[in-house]
């Protein structure tokens, strides 16, 4: 039976894998032997782990590398394959890696407590690594992030990170976890466990005072701090109505990594980037709103920033029904798009 791909609590399919080279909705590139591959290794020395992935460039010379930062779930170094080979395709170098309790990579995977915050810590030394490595001294570093690995980067660069070039691709712009609200709107994560309610009018109440609680706390290595704030707000949840019966083992925004997404404002960091940005994001994406999240990208006028909505398209940037087989099959059009902003840049 096919286990969970979630994609911040909104659920795909895939098989269970740990202890496999890849999951079902990844691939090996194909014709791999066209290119050099190199096997990297870096260490998280706070956390006592080891992380690996792959480096693929190109065997003439090139001037660009691409780190892709996957989304929410397990993903390990053969993540958006498609994508992948068409940057080969296009002389532009590729790292992948496996996430923290995947694939070969160490430390343990853990929906309730990896939290983005240490996906961010992971990401920074995997960046470093490359960016003070002589023999890439001359290469152009950027990244390519996808829905909740866009958050991920976005710390980076609260932290002072400056790559050459992003492209967040649906990647939630507006504070405080307004892309969860958005998915019970759509229907897609009805959050059927942590709000038992016949109302979606008073499942958005509930949520918000989760959202308000956390919102522009900045707790993340205090889980004293946190335990106060849930109990708080499920204090006040409870003057509304939210009681036991309301929900099964966990309340809504129990877990750690819950609290970490709705905390988080990247608004300001948006509106004074000075990075050049490709925002890309499908008309009919259920998961991330585009029409609330362009409007808000709009409203920063950073002239840094291009946005880019493609007719038609899904939140993986596909016209195709989401199952492990088709998640990473990317539009042509939306290739291309990617590919040549990157090659402009």
């Amino acid at each position: 039976m096919n286990s969970i791909k979630t994609l911040v609590f909104v659920i795909f399919f895939s098989i269970s894998c740990l202890g496999q080279d890849v999951f079902q909705y990844e691939k090996n590139i194909q014709y791999i032997e066209n290119y050099n591959s190199t096997d990297l290794e870096f260490i998280n020395s706070k956390e006592k782990i080891n992380l690996y992935g792959t480096l693929i460039e190109p065997k003439n010379q090139y001037d660009k590398i691409i780190i892709i930062v996957p989304g929410s779930g397990m993903d390990t170094r053969n993540n958006h394959y498609q994508l992948t080979e068409n940057l080969l395709q296009n002389n532009i170098a590729v790292f992948r890696y496996d996430e923290r309790g995947v694939g070969k990579s160490e430390g343990k995977f853990s929906t309730a407590n990896y939290t983005i915050t240490d996906m961010a810590n992971d990401l920074r030394i995997i960046y470093d690594s490359l960016k003070n490595n002589i023999f890439f001294s001359t290469k152009q570093i950027g990244l390519i992030s996808h829905s909740q690995g866009g958050m991920v980067t976005m710390i980076l660069i609260e932290n002072g990170i400056q790559p050459d070039f992003l492209v967040q691709w649906a990647t939630p712009v507006q504070k405080h976890g307004e892309f969860l609200k958005y998915q019970l709107r759509t229907g897609v994560n009805k959050f059927e466990n942590e709000l038992i309610f016949d109302s979606e009018e008073k499942k958005l109440e509930i949520m918000g005072i989760f959202h308000q609680a956390f919102g522009g706390t900045s707790t993340e290595n205090d889980w004293e701090e946190d335990l106060k704030i849930s109990k708080e707000a499920l204090k006040k949840a409870k003057e509304h109505g939210y009681t036991e019966k309301n929900y099964n083992r966990f309340y809504y925004g129990n877990f750690h990594s819950w609290k970490h997404l709705l905390k988080k404002d990247f608004e300001n960091t948006y509106a004074t980037c000075k990075i050049p940005i490709l925002y890309i994001i499908g008309s009919n994406d259920l998961y991330i709103d585009p029409k609330a999240e362009v409007n808000k990208l709009r409203s920063f006028q950073n002239n840094k920033i291009e946005i880019i909505i493609i007719n038609g398209l899904n939140h993986y940037l596909t016209n195709e029904d989401l199952s492990p087989d088709s998640m990473y099959n990317i539009d042509i059009e939306a290739k291309k798009t990617i590919t040549d902003w990157i090659l402009k840049q």
